[in-house]
């Protein structure tokens, strides 16, 4: 490989790194790790606060180093990003930007190329289901970037195709990189790994999200109260923090959980979403809207049996190995689940082979790796 210098350095929003292990983190661990041993590559990842502890394991690479904002602007990761980032990288001789939040600083050197990793048109589709603040942060800087983007990877094939409808942008300019998975973390466990897990009952549907609008829980809370009166013995555990939902409904959602008709466990471990993985029976994802779904490919990875909303991007992931139900339909959601149990509905194992996040990685550094050498 010809490099037109000794290094090239790769500058990339970072934030997602900054906080628990989370599904763009593990993407941008998993590229990153693709390149231990290539002296020929360093990477500088800009972060508003320093990188957690879940990921320390990149620094193994001395050709991968942290550049933690300081002071008043680095307090806030909306300002470091629009003001603080773009005055950082103008001390380094930066070749590309990598942004992976879909998203660039509005300054950043005209000289660097930027690409873009793309999640979700949230914005344009469902607006009413996000903060007034985050929503036009979002439409801000969605349209500058992408008209900035030397080239964009799409989480899935439904991202890809929205890309070309809302901004009509070309097509060989687009690579659908999965989020993807690591087989080897696919891990069932038996033994509760914490106290909060060990009483949970022994039969029970499984949801991983955060408690927010479009993830469409609150039609699922009135179709479990439905689900009640059929007697069934499906108990609801979820996983995930509240994020931004009607406070009724949280309150709700709480007592619900207070008084054991459902189990709410927030900020889990890694163990402990293995452990509900490993003895869940059913999986459930009701959402409105989603750009792909990392949860929907864990629990196949698991081989769990899948109720999930009629989503383009999930029969994209799951095929006819998940049975798919109109979101916003009470009476279907209670159908879906109460067959499941009496006809002892089988559904077929699904090919996850697309998903491994090694080949995401590899196709991701392959990209660097052509746009290194023009």
């Amino acid at each position: 490989m010809y490099l037109n210098q000794e290094k090239y350095r790769i500058a990339l929003d970072a934030r997602p790194l900054s906080t628990p292990v989370s599904g763009v983190g593990r993407l941008i661990e998993s590229v990153l790790k693709g390149f231990e041993g290539d002296p020929n590559f360093e990477f500088y990842l800009f972060s508003s606060r320093p990188i957690h502890e879940g990921y320390s394991s990149l620094f193994k690479n001395p050709n991968i180093k942290a550049v933690i904002g300081k002071g008043p602007l680095a307090k806030k990761g909306g300002l470091y990003f629009a003001f603080y980032l773009p005055f950082q990288i103008r001390k380094y001789q930066i070749d590309l930007f990598w942004g992976t939040q879909q998203v660039f600083p509005p300054f950043l050197p005209k000289r660097i190329p930027g690409f873009l990793t793309y999640h979700d048109f949230v914005a344009y589709r469902f607006p009413e289901t996000m903060r007034t603040i985050a929503r036009l942060q979002q439409l801000f800087y969605l349209k500058r970037s992408i008209k900035r983007a030397s080239f964009v990877f799409a989480n899935s094939k439904f991202t890809a195709s929205e890309l070309q409808k809302y901004y009509s942008y070309p097509k060989d300019r687009i690579r659908v990189i999965y989020p993807g998975y690591e087989p080897k973390e696919i891990r069932k466990i038996k033994t509760p790994p914490t106290s909060r897990v060990k009483d949970l009952p022994a039969k029970f549907f499984l949801t991983v999200s955060t408690l927010e609008p479009r993830k469409n829980f609150q039609t699922l809370f009135r179709a479990y109260e439905k689900l009640k009166k059929e007697k069934s013995d499906l108990v609801w555990v979820h996983a995930g923090k509240a994020g931004w939902e009607d406070p009724a409904f949280l309150e709700k959602f709480k007592q619900a959980s207070d008084s054991k008709e459902l189990y709410w466990l927030d900020f889990v471990t890694d163990e402990e979403l293995h452990y509900l993985y490993s003895k869940a029976k059913l999986f459930l994802f009701p959402s409105i809207y989603e750009g792909f779904g990392i949860p929907l490919l864990e629990a196949l990875a698991y081989s769990l049996p899948c109720i999930v909303s009629n989503l383009e991007v999930f029969h994209e992931i799951g095929k006819k190995s998940c049975k798919y139900v109109p979101p916003l339909s009470e009476d279907h959601w209670v159908k879906a689940i109460v067959d499941f149990q009496k006809k002892n509905v089988k559904f077929p194992k699904a090919d996850l082979k697309k998903f491994e996040r090694k080949k995401s990685a590899y196709e991701m550094k392959t990209l660097f790796l052509m746009w290194a050498i023009r």
